[in-house]
């Protein structure tokens, strides 16, 4: 390992071992937050919940992710039963969670896991990272808290632990490989499932990215980063690629007040699968020509003032809104592919947020 501005070797890291481990783990068994994954490790359902909420916690903090845990063991107890749910079944409870591959590959484990492996969640790194929606974090975590075995779960909190307390200057992207090595290094040789769960919350709680609470540490006096005053700059943030600026039309059509036109969309790397209102293509220009996007032919549209942009990872997009009321159906342009739905039947379709925020603001919803 190269040395760093914290000076210590692997030998001082070894010795390191039971100081680290041991604190995260008193700590975390007197400040563990209550979370409906967070079952009694014997009970039936345990290792199930576990991988659930791995799945909804990429990508999703915890606060996010719990009245969606909470609807979704409701529905499905169990693996057996959620291998037996369809894709819109699963995208419907998914609205608003964001990242739907996880919601599908989710699925997909599911039914491997019925038929491959009896029913019951496989235990070693291999078998799991096998499994669609699974890598080497996801498969770290779930050995480490659904069997308690010694793994090392890596995420985003646990980086920036690790990083303050060995002082490593620079990003954590450019620090990764020492990262793991000290993360393997402190790693807990026993009760590892209390150790995994509370570097990361601990992260989360104690050593967060700003104004840590470095006050109430329960390792700071031989954090490096807190000895040297360094904290605030540990670790370098990421410079960040600004996101594209990208403007799109909505179409509103509304037949009769009781039904909506809706389109699926298919052949979408984004929201794929997943039901809209009729749109025109995501671009940087603004777009003047309303009716050659139109899913209706011979249709007039009143541009809406419910304009409102909508935030992706990577896309900043300006929707505006064009509605029109109408009374008998009209012809579908053939490549469109729409299809009318009532009204009372929307909650049947997996919307995306967009469409969603839109037929909320027009009360349809």
């Amino acid at each position: 390992m190269k040395k760093n501005s914290h000076k210590r070797n692997y030998h001082e890291a070894t010795d390191l071992n039971n100081f680290f481990s041991q604190n995260i783990i008193l700590w975390f068994r007197k400040n563990k937050r209550k979370l409906p994954w967070r079952v009694k490790s014997y009970q039936k359902d345990f290792t199930y919940k576990v991988l659930v909420s791995e799945f909804m916690l990429q990508q999703t903090i915890v606060k996010t992710a719990i009245p969606y845990f909470e609807k979704f063991i409701k529905k499905w107890p169990s693996i057996k039963s959620l291998s037996k749910a369809k894709e819109q079944e699963i995208l419907i409870l998914w609205q608003g969670l964001g990242y739907y591959n996880r919601a599908r590959n989710l699925l997909k484990t599911s039914k491997i896991i019925m038929s491959k492996f009896n029913g019951k969640i496989p235990q070693t790194e291999k078998e799991l990272i096998s499994l669609p929606g699974i890598g080497d974090y996801s498969a770290a975590a779930i050995r480490s808290i659904g069997f308690d075995e010694k793994a090392v779960a890596i995420d985003g909190n646990v980086k920036r632990v690790i990083s303050r307390f060995f002082g490593l200057k620079g990003t954590l992207d450019k620090n990764i490989n020492e990262i793991k090595e000290l993360s393997y290094l402190v790693c807990s040789d026993s009760n590892n499932r209390n150790y995994t769960q509370g570097v990361m919350e601990f992260g989360a709680i104690v050593c967060k990215p700003k104004k840590p609470l470095c006050t109430e540490c329960i390792i700071s006096k031989k954090c490096t980063a807190f000895i040297t005053n360094q904290v605030a700059s540990i670790p370098m943030p990421k410079i960040r690629s600004p996101k594209k600026k990208l403007r799109c039309i909505t179409y509103l059509a509304i037949k009769n007040k009781e039904s909506v036109l809706l389109k699926q969309r298919k052949n979408k790397k984004i929201l794929k699968n997943q039901w809209e209102l009729p749109s025109s293509d995501w671009q940087q220009k603004k777009i003047t020509c309303i009716n050659s996007y139109s899913p209706l032919k011979n249709i007039k549209w009143n541009k809406s003032s419910i304009n409102f942009n909508h935030s992706f990872s990577h896309v900043d997009l300006k929707n505006s809104v064009y509605v029109s009321k109408i009374g008998k159906s009209l012809n579908f342009r053939k490549e469109n592919k729409v299809k009318w739905v009532l009204v009372k039947n929307l909650s049947k379709y997996p919307l995306t947020t967009m469409s969603k925020k839109t037929l909320q603001m027009y009360k349809l919803i």
